[in-house]
């Protein structure tokens, strides 16, 4: 007999439990039968008497007594037919024993026979295929709000230590491959707990490093020594880069955190470890349920249904792997010249003449790729930032010198920050106008005056994509 227990002695002690519960009671009742009163006789009281109140000895009603025989007999009819008595699983009906799990199975059976040939429809479909008809996108809706709403909420965006479906930030792979593989496998998540071996204050620089990573404002002192705790550390599971690898750790450079991104979140994750699970749903939903929720999910976070780069790479600062390989192959183009109009060059005070008649000092040089410069493209002076940086270039000076003439001539300086358009747009909008502040503050040691300046923000403030140096830019512009 296939046992349920650890041990056997599990069996004897519960069938001991009960057999002797019956036995007890058996003889309880029994033993409170004993009293007959005869026909004729005055029954007898017990002796004791409560103001007055007697209690007389009757013997047991019969017909309580014969209920009690009928319910114990009862038990025992129910024990020989259905488990009870440890791994006896009784004698069942027409040779077949009874469970509640043999029972819910059968149930299943007969609804998966009902519901098999409408699921059947769509299996012979691909993932692709499939997150594409209207219909199999209805019903794959309906198994997740089913199984899956508790935990990646009814939108599917996640949830604090849930990831979002929707976008193409991935832990395990977004091929149709891997996600199938996660809903019928499931996925276990640990991260090592580091407080106790790094310490407070050194847990507190890898934090700002990270922070760093993915331009959230952070202490600029914290993050240089977190560069190399995070280089002894961090780097064998998250990357040197900090994007990660998929299956084993998180991208720490785009921004998308399942648990939380600001300072005290991360220090929470880097001192205390992390443990997430998520269930395998393999025997409990059928292959051609799991095949409609992986449609489901791909087509969610594939809305024009073509595979994507982040499907089997993590995006660094957001810009996904073919982007970043093609940033690197473009050249930067040459602006081309452009000629002031004749009524300019009327209505031109001589100090301004003076100021703007000498050619202007051009950066041609293609803009590095993370790393601060300055350009001057036909009078619009650019300033670009190093990531999470609002250092302003050591040759600002010399490429400046047009706009800081034109200034100290009269002229109004207008400075916008521009931002990326990934990641948290709050933090980028903050380390935006501190980039501003801080050309603004340059220009102010050059010798413009404050009432020359005017910090304003542009009609289109996203200037670029992840590390793209445009979303990473402040431009200074001669107005008036």
């Amino acid at each position: 007999m296939e046992s349920q227990f650890t041990s056997p002695f599990w069996h004897y002690y519960i069938v001991a439990i009960v057999v002797g519960s019956i036995i007890w009671i058996v003889w309880l009742l029994l033993s409170q039968n004993v009293v007959k009163v005869k026909k004729g006789e005055d029954v007898k009281t017990m002796g004791h008497s409560w103001d007055g109140i007697e209690e007389y000895n009757n013997p047991l009603p019969r017909w309580w007594f014969y209920m009690f025989i009928m319910t114990i007999l009862f038990g025992i009819g129910y024990l020989v037919f259905y488990p009870g008595l440890g791994d006896f699983k009784g004698i069942g009906f027409n040779g077949k024993t009874w469970s509640s799990v043999s029972q819910y199975q059968d149930e299943m059976k007969k609804a998966e026979a009902e519901t098999g040939a409408l699921y059947a429809k769509y299996s012979g479909m691909s993932v692709t295929e499939a997150a594409q008809n209207v219909e199999a996108m209805t019903m794959g809706k309906n198994l997740f709000d089913t199984y899956c709403i508790q935990c990646h909420g009814s939108d599917a965006q996640g949830s604090r230590g849930f990831p979002n479906l929707t976008d193409t930030d991935w832990l395990y792979g977004g091929t149709p491959e891997h996600i199938q593989e996660t809903i019928t496998k499931g996925r276990l998540g640990v991260m090592a707990a580091w407080g106790p071996v790094l310490g407070e204050e050194r847990v507190r620089d890898a934090a700002h490093f990270v922070m760093s990573l993915s331009g959230r404002e952070h202490n600029e002192e914290r993050a240089i020594r977190g560069k190399e705790i995070f280089a002894a550390n961090c780097a064998v599971c998250h990357g040197a880069d900090g994007s990660g690898n998929q299956g084993m750790a998180p991208n720490l450079t785009d921004d998308v955190w399942l648990w939380n991104g600001s300072e005290k979140g991360i220090i929470e994750t880097i001192t205390g470890g992390r443990h997430n699970q998520m269930p395998a749903w393999e025997g409990f939903l059928t292959k051609e349920k799991i095949h409609l929720l992986t449609a489901y999910v791909w087509g969610k976070s594939h809305p024009e249904g073509k595979a994507l780069p982040t499907d089997t790479k993590n995006a660094v600062r957001g810009v996904a792997p073919a982007e970043e390989q093609a940033a690197k192959a473009e050249p930067v183009a040459e602006p081309a010249p452009v000629a002031a109009s004749p009524a300019e060059a009327v209505s031109a005070s001589p100090a301004v003449e003076a100021a703007v008649s000498e050619p202007a000092v051009e950066d041609k040089a293609p803009v590095a790729a993370d790393k601060a410069s300055v350009v001057n493209e036909n009078g619009v002076v650019k300033f670009y930032f190093a990531t999470a940086k609002s250092d302003v270039a050591p040759e600002a000076d010399k490429v400046a010198a047009e706009i800081v003439k034109a200034a100290k001539a009269g002229k109004k300086l207008v400075i916008s920050g521009f931002t990326d358009s990934t990641g948290n747009a709050e933090s980028n909008a903050k380390l935006s106008k501190k980039r501003a502040e801080a050309v603004q503050a340059f220009l102010k040691k050059q010798g413009v005056k404050a009432e020359s300046m005017e910090l304003r923000k542009p009609e289109n403030s996203t200037g670029g994509k992840g590390d793209n140096a445009e979303g990473r830019r402040v431009e200074v512009k001669i107005e008036g």
